[in-house]
């Protein structure tokens, strides 16, 4: 019986912002387990595609909670700002050494089919994946176009599949689970447009289509249009956001940093930060007098082998400076904590439960990280704090020391 062997389910989110297509798929997994705890993994205040989050984490975590979760944590930036499968591995790696979940759960464009065969190549990657994945490569593809054509020459279909994002991504996560011999059970859900759990749930329904209708001026007050695709609570929050100067709409104020830091930099220099390899810092240089604002120098500076998400994750870390050996480093060591960003009485149970098991460090500041990979991720978290303050209307510069965790009354939904 699933139901009762499942202590705890995970899932990995952004909710940038939390909209009725996150709370129905939440339900889904509660259901289908038998409302067991949940533990949302929650993205820090970059987001995966290198944007800064509509709001803070801390915004994001009172909507997961009110959403029904028990327990949020925080995927570090170092991995939160990566991708898919730095991404996947930081997020996986987090809920494995808590030791707080059976289960993953996660949204696909295609949950029916079957990867088993897909993760068989990407885990042994035959001769011949190899090679076509190194010709498309040496083409301009960049890594994930290169790797759905190579999977496609060996099993037909497979590649579609592949090129879907949610697909992708939890391809990197299933991938990660098996390398590392979790014993994580994961739970596909579907996620088509706007659809998620088999419900439709009209127009706008995805989070950078609300993005995009707020960037527009749409009203966030009690007839907002976006009523009919948000849980109450989230337009609530958002309107709190709004009211403190705490929502991160356009980012006028990113592009003016970004060009004074080109106008000292040398190739050299932009050559120690993560992620700058393969000429890009000369892509960068050479584009950066011409451009208008921050869209038109990621548009400029897009091709086959740079997307735009790949462009804003390396323009965020230059400005944050970045190591590359030191953010190799902490990715081979993985995430060396689980900090707390809020709990419910349920979530609170869970972690003392935990206790028990696990010596893996949970921390509720970031002044509490032990360790040299514990302290560079947290200095780290402290730098991409004050940057994101930066970009808002009424920054805080000291409002990452000053948060606790958010507590939440009551035990679900």
């Amino acid at each position: 019986m699933l139901g009762s062997a499942a202590h705890a389910v995970a899932i990995i989110a952004e909710y940038n912002p939390l909209h009725n297509g996150h709370r129905l798929m939440m339900e889904a997994v509660r259901a289908r387990l038998r409302d067991v705890p949940c533990v949302i993994v929650l993205s820090s205040n970059f987001t995966q595609r290198g944007e800064p989050a509509l709001c803070d984490k801390w915004t994001r975590a009172k909507m997961a909670l009110q959403c029904g979760a028990d327990l949020v944590l925080e995927l570090p930036f170092l991995f939160a700002c990566s991708a898919a499968p730095d991404f996947s591995a930081g997020a996986v790696d987090l809920i494995a050494r808590t030791n707080l979940a059976t289960h993953i759960a996660f949204g696909m464009e295609d949950a029916a089919y079957n990867t088993e065969p897909i993760l068989d190549i990407l885990l042994h990657e035959p001769l011949s994946f190899k090679q076509r994945l190194q010709k498309e490569l040496k083409h301009g593809a960049s890594y994930p176009k290169a790797m759905s054509l190579a999977l496609e020459d060996i099993l037909p279909g497979s590649g579609a599949f592949a090129s879907s994002p949610n697909n992708l991504l939890s391809l990197s996560y299933l991938l990660h689970i098996r390398k590392r011999n979790y014993p994580l059970i994961p739970l596909h859900f579907s996620r088509q447009g706007g659809s998620h759990a088999g419900l439709k749930l009209g127009p706008a329904t995805s989070a950078g289509a609300i993005r995009a209708a707020l960037n527009r001026g749409t009203s966030l007050d009690d007839d907002s249009p976006l009523t009919p695709v948000m849980p109450a609570f989230s337009l609530s929050l958002l309107r709190k956001a709004r009211d403190e100067g705490r929502l991160c709409l356009s980012n006028p104020k990113l592009w003016p940093l970004l060009q004074a830091f080109f106008l000292r930099s040398t190739p050299e220099e932009l050559r120690t930060v993560d992620g700058m390899d393969e000429g890009i810092e000369n892509l960068f240089l050479k584009h950066w007098r011409g451009a208008g604002n921050l869209d038109d120098f990621v548009g400029r500076c897009v091709s086959a082998r740079y997307t735009q998400s790949h462009i804003r994750r390396r323009l965020i870390r230059l400005l944050l400076g970045a190591d590359r050996w030191t953010a190799q480093a902490v990715r081979c060591v993985g995430v060396p904590y689980a900090r707390v960003l809020g709990f419910n009485g349920r979530g609170r149970e869970l972690l003392k439960t935990r206790n028990l098991s696990s010596e893996f460090p949970v921390i509720t500041r970031l002044s509490a990280a032990r360790g040299p990979v514990g302290k560079l991720v947290a200095q780290m978290e402290f730098r991409v704090s004050a940057l994101y303050e930066l970009l808002l209307p009424y920054p805080n510069l000291h409002h990452e020391e000053q948060q606790r965790p958010v507590i939440e009354a009551g035990n679900s939904l």
